[in-house]
C-alpha cells in the first residue's frame, strides 16, 4: 500500500519548492523586471516534478496552484511593469499546459514500466515454472497414489490423515498447476461460440458450490445473440474464475447476476454479485499476480484471466463499491 501523501517527501518538496519560490516573487522589488522572469520561470520546476510523480492529477494540481499564487502579482505589477505583466498573463495557460502534458506523458510510462515488470516477471515465471513442473508433480502423484492405498486399508483416525495427505496434494497440483497457465499460456483455438451457453455450462459446474452457498443467480441474455469468435475452454476458465469470485465474495448467501449484452460490434458480459465489495487500495491490487484476499488463495486467477481475455483482443475490467458488490465485466470484439 502507498504512503499517505502527506508521508512523502516529494509531496514536501513540491510544496516548499512553490512557496519559496512564490514569497521570493513577491518580495522582489516591484521594478525589477530581470527577478520577476526568473520566479515565473522557475515555477515549472515543481510543476514538472509534480507531474512525473503524482502523473496528471498532480501535474494538474501544481499549475493551477502555481497559477493561483501567481495571478495576484499578475495583477499588482501590471501599472509598473505592463509589458512583463502582459507577457505574465500568458504564463498561466502554459502553466497548466506543462503539468497536463507532462502528466499525461507521465502516466502513459508509468503504465509502460508496470507492463515492462509483468512481462519481466512472466519470463523469470516461465523459467521456474518449466523445472517445477517436473520436480514437483511427479512426486505429488507419487505421494497421492501412496496415500490413497493407504487409506483403502486402513480405517478411522488413519484414514482420516490419509484423507487429509490425498486433499493437500490436490490443492498443490491446483497450484502448481495455475502457475503453468500463467506463465505458459497455451495458444488460442478459435471457434463460433455462443457465451449464453458457454455461461450456463459453467453455472452446471459450480451448481454444488452455488447450492451450498446459498446464492441465488439470475441470468440477463439477449434475444438473438451473435456467437463470437473465441476459444471456448480458456473463455470457460474466466468465466468460472469471475462466477466462482463472486459466490465466494458472498458469505451469507446472496445474489450473482449475469448480463450478457451485444450492441457495436462488442460482446459485454457482466458477473455481478451482491458481497460487501472490494476497499479502494485493494481494488487497484486485484490483477497483480500473487496478490490475494482469499485465505489460501494463489492471486493468479484474475491475471490468468485478463491475459486469456487481452489475447481475444478485449479487455476485463473490475469495479467495487465497499457495502454494493462488485462488478466483473468482460468486453470481447464480436457480437
Amino acid at each position: 500500500m502507498s504512503r499517505p501523501l502527506w508521508r512523502q517527501p516529494e509531496f514536501w518538496t513540491t510544496v516548499a519548492a512553490v512557496l519559496v519560490l512564490s514569497i521570493g516573487h513577491y518580495l522582489a522589488p516591484t521594478h525589477d523586471a530581470l527577478w520577476h522572469d526568473l520566479f515565473r520561470r522557475l515555477y515549472y520546476l515543481p510543476i514538472i516534478l509534480a507531474a512525473f510523480r503524482y502523473g496528471l492529477g498532480g501535474g494538474l494540481a501544481t499549475s493551477v496552484l502555481v497559477s493561483l499564487l501567481f495571478l495576484p502579482h499578475v495583477l499588482m505589477t501590471r501599472a509598473m511593469l505592463p509589458r512583463q505583466a502582459s507577457e505574465a498573463v500568458f504564463e498561466i495557460p502554459l502553466y497548466l499546459i506543462v503539468g497536463v502534458v507532462t502528466g499525461i506523458l507521465s502516466d502513459r510510462q508509468r503504465k509502460a514500466n508496470d507492463s515492462l515488470r509483468r512481462a519481466e516477471r512472466l519470463k523469470t515465471l516461465g523459467e521456474m515454472a518449466a523445472g517445477m513442473a517436473h520436480e514437483v508433480k511427479n512426486p505429488l502423484a507419487a505421494i497421492r497414489s501412496s496415500a490413497q492405498i493407504i487409506n483403502e486399508h486402513v480405517s478411522g483416525k488413519e484414514a482420516q490423515l490419509a484423507g487429509i495427505i490425498m486433499s493437500e496434494v490436490d490443492r498443490l497440483n491446483r497450484v502448481v498447476n495455475e502457475f503453468l497457465d500463467y506463465a505458459r499460456p497455451a495458444p488460442l483455438k478459435r471457434e463460433p461460440v455462443l457465451l449464453s451457453g458457454l455461461l450456463d455450462s459453467c453455472l452446471e459446474l459450480l451448481a454444488p458450490v452455488i447450492k451450498q452457498a446459498g446464492v441465488t443467480v439470475k441470468r440477463a441474455y439477449p434475444q438473438g445473440e451473435h456467437k463470437v469468435d473465441a476459444d471456448p475452454n480458456q473463455l470457460r476458465q474466466v468465466f468460472l474464475n469471475l462466477i466462482l469470485n463472486a459466490v465466494q465474495a458472498m458469505h451469507h448467501g446472496g445474489e450473482v447476476t449475469l448480463d450478457l449484452r451485444q450492441e457495436g460490434g462488442f460482446t459485454r458480459v457482466s458477473v455481478r454479485d451482491s458481497g460487501p465489495g472490494i476497499p479502494p487500495d485493494k481494488l487497484r491490487q486485484v490483477f497483480e499476480p500473487f496478490y490475494s484476499t482469499k485465505p489460501g488463495g494463489t492471486g493468479l486467477g484474475l491475471p490468468i484471466a485478463q491475459r486469456i481475455v487481452s489475447e481475444h483482443g478485449g479487455r476485463l475490467a473490475i469495479e467495487s463499491k465497499p457495502g454494493e458488490g462488485t462488478a466483473a465485466t468482460v468486453i470481447l470484439p464480436g457480437g
